[in-house]
């Protein structure tokens, strides 16, 4: 798989063999962000405590909402999802794309495929029992290899490790109670750039791990067929 390219926003055309991955900020609310919410995104941004968790999913959602409208030609208000049982949503108005949204402290990224089921993940460094976590949900071989980094490195190669898993997941629609234990990525420091076979399904997968910032990791999950995979970063929130 190349190396992501750059893509201008206003190129918004689904391609079957091609990924496009929107990075943006969620620092900052713009005016309208709240107006083009439906209520229900509107009572599940109140059921947030701090405000500042409120912000960001008020402003994720509207940007979600703002980039789609660019590919279906529609209103962002138009838009209509519909959610699976483990909650994966997709698109009542053209089911044939995919997307697939993950958000952390004040960071978003979105992938858009068509067709063909993608998944993406966003992790920031933080301080965990890694070992502890990696029991659950990592395979033998990849709980070694953890165990056996130096200290300073553990937090860099478990969240490289977890993005490229949750983004598997997220690709499979099947929520956490997907069994990860059952394949390895390795090595488990970056750059990671796999193909794999699905050992639920027997579903072939290309999983690409990336660093959009300092202290944090990222991977997405495509289809086989994907051979390009375009990135744009939004340096504000408001689409012009």
């Amino acid at each position: 798989m190349p190396l992501f390219k750059d893509f201008n926003h206003k190129d918004c055309i689904l391609h079957n063999q091609r990924i496009d991955i929107w990075q943006y900020p969620l620092h900052t609310e713009f005016d309208e962000a709240r107006s083009l919410l439906s209520e229900d995104e509107l009572a599940r941004a109140k059921r947030y405590y701090f405000p500042r968790h409120q912000r960001r999913f008020t402003i994720a959602r509207a940007m979600l909402r703002l980039i789609l409208a660019r590919y279906l030609q529609i209103p962002a208000k138009q838009i209509k999802f519909a959610y699976n049982s483990h909650g994966k949503p997709e698109l009542i108005n053209l089911p044939s794309l995919q997307f697939n949204l993950s958000h952390s402290q004040d960071l978003a990224l979105l992938a858009i495929g068509n067709n063909f089921p993608l998944g993406i993940d966003l992790e920031f460094f933080s301080a965990r029992p890694y070992e502890g976590i990696g029991r659950h949900i990592f395979s033998t071989e990849e709980n070694q290899a953890l165990s056996n980094l130096p200290n300073r490195l553990k937090p860099l190669g478990f969240f490289h490790l977890w993005a490229q898993k949750e983004s598997l997941i997220k690709a499979c629609g099947l929520g956490l109670s997907y069994p990860t234990k059952q394949f390895d990525l390795l090595p488990i420091l970056p750059p990671g750039n796999h193909q794999i076979i699905d050992p639920q399904y027997q579903q072939s997968w290309k999983i690409k791990s990336f660093m959009p910032q300092i202290g944090c990791c990222a991977a997405v999950c495509v289809h086989q067929a994907v051979n390009e995979i375009r990135l744009t970063v939004l340096e504000k929130t408001e689409l012009q």
